[in-house]
This record gives structure tokens, sequence and C-alpha cells, in this order.
């Protein structure tokens, strides 16, 4: 039997369902699977005398994984002239030395594994190949790290020991990806991930390296000269020669912090806004035309100055297109970015582009790292089937001599297939030649046990019909937009159909079944998103009553506290990027049950609306003011659908109550975005005034509301906490028939803004009249 966190699992069984017995042994790359049985008991590891930390560190992992097989009593000893027999012989031993092992040959991560009689050298290169080799080995023993708290240990008394020598290098030498709650010392280890130590600073470092709070001031002209004014805060000027030595000499102070780090990123900040005076402009054009230019010109400057390490700079955005007519420094390392790529294919069939520019920066740069996006930044959780794209572009890269991978992904191990979509990602790094379809039936069955039949085949359904719909795949997208592609209701039936069959299987057990209602957490997210767009459907999050009034349904209203409830067992922190925890996304639906409980109090729900200025064209008409729908506030750039929105215009309209009534108070809110507030374009109105009227000629003198908020993150970073504004007046009974409302917008984004000069837009849902 094989007993790991998992439960039982017989060992024939776990081979099996893992591909081992079909592929013949995938784990350990590139060689022919021939081993040799032999009991664990007794086995000793025999490292040098005097062996270093990382021999010493690597034979202690070895001890802890053997010693968990049964009537195994491992021990670790440093060798003597005596050679002994049933031994694991790690590391510069004088044995492996005899046996002809060049260390010399191995490259920092690579190693050999050689069997001498009844024993087995492992060795590996100056970095961690020792280590990596002891891994692949347990590997092959049927050990597994599924996740930081899910390793299998099998329960053999055997040890399979190599029958040949066998050896590997990995073809990508720089390996991470950005799954946080799993970069964990054992977890990177086990899945060989480069150490992020490595960089001592990581990209969009300009605002770092030369702060705009110590520089704008007295040096406005060192920032992007944006429509004839100097914008601190968003770029560097770049041909201004005391920027690069005020860059250089800020970057030797931080490197003497950290003088261990290898990687140093002098990079573009994250925004467009690079600089436009006559210098850039010419430097850019002389070298192809590209802001590339100008980069690539300066950071050359600064890899001259500092030799000892490496100068890494983003291909990103509007710089990813490579520069001509010069070349990267040999320190210079490019990061070259993906993000405009769609995901529901390979990156060279989704953006032929991306393909082109990688060649062309492979002419100019000896040093390229890929970071490749494999997230969708707007709704974490969401369902995102992208995981048969990551063999195809991993391989991509590496064929295109690519040796540097960044494979991003989010924070959340409850994200969609987040710790399947790690495991996959760090094998592939590994071995980008692995059967993608055999990791994943590994993972599955060894991390879902029985249950494991029943999400493949979700996965498997999700794909074919993304495939049928030809949908594409946007990691900025949003659940709504796939509701008749892979997120249809027939589709989503399945999917919970196949859910259900996999939590009835595992009932039993608690921990399997606490992981398939994790895995299953992404339909439910789904299930709510979309509901909110409909009304009076089968999946529908609201229903609309014979009065006209449209409710929340009450299992819809479960769902959400069901959803919320499990997010915060397994301790999701954002649901979107950079906003988002669950209590704010449960508040931003407690806002609508309770608005939209209220309705039929309301005197204002579906009275005549009179418009004095027009919403965004793609904005709901100003109608929609009072339809009754909320709309939620935990929007990430987009907001939801049920928000009426101005865009470079002030809000006028007058509310037509249809006859005079006592008029007690007028309410409407308005949304603040909470990402990122320089950035995206909308804001709180400056202020909302309210006057009423009889006859709709002759109004009472406005009522003024002022915005309290400073918009303004840089001088007020709380108002990031501000979700939606309320904007209240009350008017104690007073008669009238009519509501005039004036919204005051900023029109354009301010002078603070990243985008300045911008049509800005103001929202709000619903004018309520009590």
């Amino acid at each position: 039997m094989a007993k790991g966190n998992n439960g039982d699992l017989s060992r024939l069984q776990f081979l099996k369902t893992s591909g081992l017995i079909a592929t013949g042994l995938t784990f350990l790359p590139g060689m022919v699977r021939s081993m040799t049985t032999t009991t664990a008991a007794n086995f000793r590891i025999i490292i040098p005398s005097m062996g270093s930390a990382p021999e010493k560190f690597a034979a202690e992992q070895l001890k802890q994984y053997l010693s968990q097989l049964p009537e195994a009593t491992i021990s670790v000893v440093e060798e003597d002239q005596n050679i002994i027999e049933n031994a694991f012989y790690l590391g510069q031993t004088a044995f492996a030395k005899a046996q002809s092992i060049d260390f010399n040959k191995l490259s920092e991560d690579a190693y050999i594994l050689k069997p001498v009689g009844n024993n087995l050298i492992v060795a590996g290169g100056s970095k961690k190949g020792l280590l990596y080799g002891v891994y692949d080995l347990l590997e092959e023993m049927g050990f597994r790290k599924y996740a930081p708290d899910s390793t299998l240990i099998p329960k053999s008394k055997a040890l399979m020991i190599p029958k040949s020598v066998r050896s590997f290098a990995p073809k990508i030498n720089y390996r991470t990806t950005s799954y946080g709650a799993m970069g964990g010392e054992d977890y990177s280890n086990w899945h060989k991930l480069s150490s992020r130590s490595e960089w001592g600073l990581f990209v969009h470092t300009f605002h770092t390296l030369i702060p705009a709070k110590d520089y704008a001031d007295t040096n406005p002209e060192y920032f992007s000269l944006i429509n004839g004014t100097r914008r601190p805060g968003t770029q560097l000027c770049l041909s201004n020669p005391e920027v690069v030595q005020v860059l250089i000499a800020n970057l030797k102070k931080k490197i003497a912090e950290k003088p261990a780090s290898r990687y140093w990123s002098v990079s573009q900040d994250d925004n467009d806004q690079y600089c436009g005076c006559d210098n850039c402009n010419a430097l850019n054009e002389k070298f192809g035309g590209v802001p590339s230019g100008s980069i690539i010109h300066f950071v050359n400057k600064v890899a001259r100055a500092i030799p000892g390490k490496m100068i890494s700079t983003l291909a990103y955005w509007y710089s990813r297109k490579a520069p001509k007519n010069i070349k990267a420094e040999p320190n210079v390392n490019i990061m070259l970015c993906n993000i405009e790529s769609l995901r529901h294919a390979p990156v060279y069939e989704t953006d032929p582009a991306f393909s082109a520019d990688l060649k062309d920066w492979g002419t100019i740069a000896s040093d390229i790292i890929i970071w490749d996006y494999n997230i969708q930044f707007t709704n974490f959780i969401a369902p995102f089937p992208n995981l048969f794209t990551l063999k195809s572009n991993i391989k991509f890269y590496t064929d295109n001599n690519v040796k540097a991978l960044f494979m991003q992904a989010n924070n959340e191990p409850a994200a969609d297939m987040a710790l399947l979509r790690a495991y996959l990602i760090n094998k592939l790094m590994w071995q980008p030649e692995a059967s993608e379809k055999d990791l994943i039936d590994d993972f599955l069955n060894g991390y879902f046990g029985s249950a494991g039949m029943y999400i493949r085949q979700y996965i498997d359904d999700m794909q074919a019909s993304l495939v049928k719909s030809g949908m594409k795949l946007n990691i900025f997208g949003d659940p709504i937009d796939a509701k008749e592609a892979f997120l249809s209701a027939d589709m989503m039936s399945k999917y919970n159909n196949l859910f259900d069959q996999a939590e009835k299987t595992v009932g039993a057990n608690k921990t399997l079944l606490r992981r398939v209602q994790t895995a299953r957490l992404p339909i439910m997210y789904a299930a709510i998103q979309i509901g909110r767009t409909e009304i009076n459907t089968e999946r529908s999050m609201y229903k609309q009553g014979t009065d006209g009034i449209t409710l929340a349904k009450p299992e819809m209203k479960a769902l959400v506290q069901d959803f919320v409830s499990k997010c915060k067992a397994e301790n999701v922190n954002l649901i979107r990027e950079r906003a988002g925890t669950p209590d704010h996304y449960l508040a931003s639906y407690t806002r609508i049950f309770e608005k939209m409980d209220a309705t039929s109090k309301t005197k204002s729900f579906g009275k005549k609306i009179i418009p004095l200025t027009m919403p965004n064209q793609k904005s709901k008409g100003p109608e929609a003011l009072t339809d009754g729908l909320f709309g939620s506030f935990e929007s990430w750039q987009s907001a939801d659908k049920n928000f009426v929105y101005y865009t470079g215009e002030h809000m006028d309209f007058v509310l037509d109550l249809g006859a005079l009534i006592p008029i007690n108070s007028v309410h409407m809110d308005f949304l603040n975005p909470q990402a990122q507030p320089d950035w995206h374009l909308f804001a709180l109105p400056k202020s909302v005034s309210y006057s009423i009227s009889a006859d709709g000629k002759k109004y009472t003198e406005p009522v003024v509301i002022i915005n309290p908020h400073n918009p303004d993150p840089a001088t007020n970073p709380a108002i990031i906490n501000t979700y939606v504004q309320p904007f209240h007046s009350e008017f104690n009974g007073e008669i009238a028939r009519y509501v005039k409302v004036h919204a005051e917008s900023l029109l354009t984004t301010p002078k603070w803004h990243i985008r300045s000069g911008q049509p800005i837009s103001i929202y709000t849902d619903q004018i309520v009249v009590m």
C-alpha cells in the first residue's frame, strides 16, 4: 500500500493512474527507465569527509524521505577509506571521483546518477544539481509533492534504484513562478524553482531608483515630457545625462546592501507615459523608431558602469518591439513580456507579432528571460482554461533558445486549478518534453484520489467547449465573457454534476472532500458573476415579481455566502488583482441585496428619467437609474454593467415622480476605483447637487454635497478603501414632483493622474427617493 496525506492508495493503482507504468517513469527526464529493486532497510547515505553545506543538506533531505518507508533505518555518514555496500554516495566523494565522475563538466543544476554494484552515486553541479538529483530519484521511487502540505509517501519496503547511468541538465537555467503560497523552501526546492534572492530589484524600478518624491520638485526635467509638460511619476527622461548618473549612483547604493544578488532591474514603470522630448524621440528614431531604442541606449550605460552585475530591463507593452542598430551589452538581460497575448491557444498562434519580437530580441541580446502570463488579473478565482497551452508555450521558448522563464500566476492557491497549474508549470520548466497528459493525471489522481477522474472530465469538457466556441481567452477577462461559450448554462450544469459526483465519491474523507470543494470555487464564482447579468432565467441572480420589482433569489444569496465562507477558509487574500478581499466581495453583494430588498419602499422605482446630458454610448441608458438594479462595487477596471456612467460629461437629469408627493430624502451612490485610482479612468464626482420642484420649472436652491475625498492616491492613500461614496440629502417631507440632479465630474484626469488629460467617467447605479 502507498499512503501519504492523500489517503490510502495501492502502489499498483498509483503507478497506473499516474501514468508511470504506461509511460516508463517520465519524471526523471530523457532516460530509459531501467530500475532494480532492493530493500530500504539498513541503507546508508555517504557524503564526503568534511562535506559542504549543500551536500549535507541533500543528504538530510534524502534521509528525511527514505526514513518514512517501512522498516527503513537510514543513516548519514562521512566517507572513509572503506567502500560501503547498499549506499547512496552523494556529492564529491572519493568513490564518485574514482568512478570517473567529472564534476567540472556538470552545469550548476545538472546531475548524474550512476549505479555501481549495490551502490548509487548521485553527483550534481555547483548550484543545486545534487539536491535536484536527489529529488528526481525520490520521484522515481514514487514520492510526490503536489502542494506544500501534500506529500505522497510510498509504503513499499522496496527501493527502486537505476540500473544504468543517467544524467540530466535542464534546458531552462532560471525557472520561477509567482504562486506565493507555494513559495516555501521545501516546495520550491523539490520543484527546482530558482530563488528570487538572485534579484536585487525586480521590475518597474525607475520610480525606486529615482523617486518622484525626492526629485519632482528639484528636478522635474528627470521625468517624462508629455504634451509639453514634465510629468513626475510617469517614466524617466532617458536622454538626460544627469538621470543616468543619478540612477547609477543610487543603484550602487542598493547593490551594496545586497551584494550577493546577481540581477538588478533598471526598467520602466507600469504605465505607457514614456518621454516625448526631442532628445528621447531622436534616440528612438535612431534605433529603429521604437521606444525601446532609448531604453537600451540608457541601460547599456548603466551596464557598462556596473560590469559585475546583470542589468535587467523590460521589453514590455510600449517597449516590447526590439530596437535596431544597437546591441545590448553582454551583462544586459532582456525581460520580454507577452501581456498582450491571448491564452486560448499557444502564443505563437494567438500572437505572431510576439514570436517575431522574440526572434528580433535574440539578434541584439544574449540574455533573455520570458515573462509569461498564466493568470486572469481581473478575476483570480474564475475558470481560466489555459492548461493545455503551457507545454506548447514552454517548448516554443526553449526552441528559440530562451533559457530563463518567469511564469506568472497568482498568489491564491484556491484560484482556478492553481495547484495543478503550478505543478504543470514547474514540471514542464524542468522537463519541457514531459507529457502534459501524464502530469495532469498524476496530479489529479494523487491529490484528489478517486475524485480525480471527475475533475479530469471537468477539465477536458471545459477545454473542448472553449475550442468549440471559438472564444478567445483574455488575461483581463471575466466569466461574463464566457456565458455563452465554455460557461454556458448547459456546460455549467455539466460541471456541477461532475463536482457533485466528485464530492460524493470522496465524501468520507474530509481532506479530499475539502480539496474537491476548493476546486469547485471557480464554478461558484462564475455562477455569481454571470447570474447578476440576467433576470428570470434558470441561472439568473434576480427574479422579477408581478409588481415589477426585481429581487435576488434566496439560493443566489446563499451561494454568495457559501463562496465567501469557503474562500476565507482557504485563506484567499484577493479575488482580483490589487483589490477585493472575500469580505470586500461579500460587502459588495450585501449592499446589492439590502438595497434591492428595500425597493418596494422607494418612491423613485420605475419613475421617468428626463436626461439633460447623456451617458456614455456603451453604458446602460439613463432610464436604468430607476430600474431597481444595483451594481457590484468589486470592480477592477471595468465596472458592473448595472452602473450607468458618463464620460467627459457632467451627469444632469430630472427625475419625474409622476405626482406631487412628500420627499423625505434623495440618495445616490457613486463608484470609486479601488485598484489603481491614479490609473483607471473613472473617479468620484467633485460634488452632487439636488433641487426639487412642484411644476418642473421653478426649482429650489440646490443642495450641494461635496465629495469629502481627495482622489489623489499619492497624497491620500486611503482613497482605495472607499468603494462607493454616498451623496445623501434630507428634504423633510417637502412636497414636489421633480428632482433635478447634477453630478459634477472632473471631466478629464487631473495632473497627478498617470493618464492626465484623458476623459474621465463617473458611475452610479440608482437614484433612491424615500
